[in-house]
């Protein structure tokens, strides 16, 4: 056989083969496509439906949670602890501190008792175990959040993963967090409690709001974005609430001069506020006093003269 005879043989072989690799190449692309086509395609709607059941921020003020204390639990003694956080074997020194009895004591928790610290799920269960009262932190928002996320998935039989393929999450809410692995082993009990907790309590007989960051002082109540209530810091130039130090003056000192002229003031009982660390005014108590950071954890015990007690905290986060 010849060079050329053997050359255009090859060069024949080689074109017979080119509509082959084509038919199979376009076969790969549809069936990728009819694969990717399969993967659940999530109504826009979903979101809104998420935030109905479950997130506070963006929803009419009429949505906001206000809860009274009863009568017959505010007349015990209440006993106010700051941020949580997780920090479970704190939380037991501190009750054995202050003598805790939950026949005549009530505790009433600032938010924020999950997240950062080691034992989150065994703090929510002590919490709920003592029938105690609680407003909502910013964290454990993120963590009823992600539940309500995840539940909302389930019954409409979507994965997490598939999810977020095809859709933006909710603005408050980040893939590879605590938060998430939280809500992924909260049960239905702990969960419907954690939810229960409202973003203001209010105890009429003794005047006092209980909020998890803060209030503006020159706004109804129930016409306060529920976020804010859970995020403030401070307050700006322009009267608008900040998650930021570095902007404007801190809530409380706007709050204070408020209620000093008023003829019926009220005192914020908060915590968020860790940087500022524990923070007592007239009109104010802020108790976040850094327990998570390695600072202390601590309580107000309201009718004993309003009377202060801490127990120092391991260092959990940074």
């Amino acid at each position: 056989m010849s060079p050329i005879t053997q050359k255009k043989r090859i060069t024949e072989k080689t074109y017979n083969i080119k509509p082959v690799a084509i038919i199979i190449t376009i076969i790969s692309v549809i069936l990728v496509t009819i694969s990717l086509s399969m993967i659940p395609y999530v109504p826009v709607d979903i979101k809104s439906d998420f935030y109905m059941e479950s997130h506070f921020k963006h929803l009419n003020t009429s949505k906001i949670l206000i809860a009274n204390l009863s009568s017959s639990v505010s007349s015990k003694n209440l006993i106010f602890i700051g941020d949580v956080h997780g920090s479970f074997d704190e939380l037991e020194m501190l009750l054995k501190k202050i003598n805790y009895n939950s026949t005549n004591d009530h505790l009433i928790f600032v938010g924020d008792l999950v997240a950062k610290g080691p034992e989150s799920l065994e703090v929510v269960k002590l919490v709920k175990k003592y029938e105690s009262s609680c407003v909502r932190g910013n964290h454990d928002d993120k963590v009823i959040g992600w539940k309500a996320l995840l539940n909302l998935l389930a019954r409409k039989g979507i994965k997490l993963k598939d999810y977020v393929k095809k859709n933006e999450l909710p603005p408050h809410l980040s893939m590879g967090t605590e938060h998430l692995n939280l809500a992924r082993n909260i049960d239905t009990e702990l969960f419907e409690f954690l939810s229960s907790c409202p973003i203001v309590l209010n105890i009429p007989e003794q005047d006092i709001y209980v909020v998890h960051a803060g209030l503006l002082p020159d706004i109804p109540i129930d016409q306060q974005d529920p976020y804010d209530i859970m995020t403030m810091r401070n307050i700006k130039n322009n009267g608008k609430p900040s998650k930021s130090l570095k902007k404007g003056h801190s809530w409380s000192r706007f709050w204070n001069n408020a209620q000093k002229s008023s003829p019926t003031p009220k005192t914020v009982i908060y915590g968020h506020d860790a940087s500022r660390g524990l923070n007592i005014k007239e009109f104010s108590f802020g108790l976040d006093s850094r327990c998570v950071y390695g600072g202390e954890l601590t309580a107000l015990k309201w009718n004993e003269g309003k009377s202060i007690h801490s127990v120092s905290c391991g260092k959990y986060t940074d």
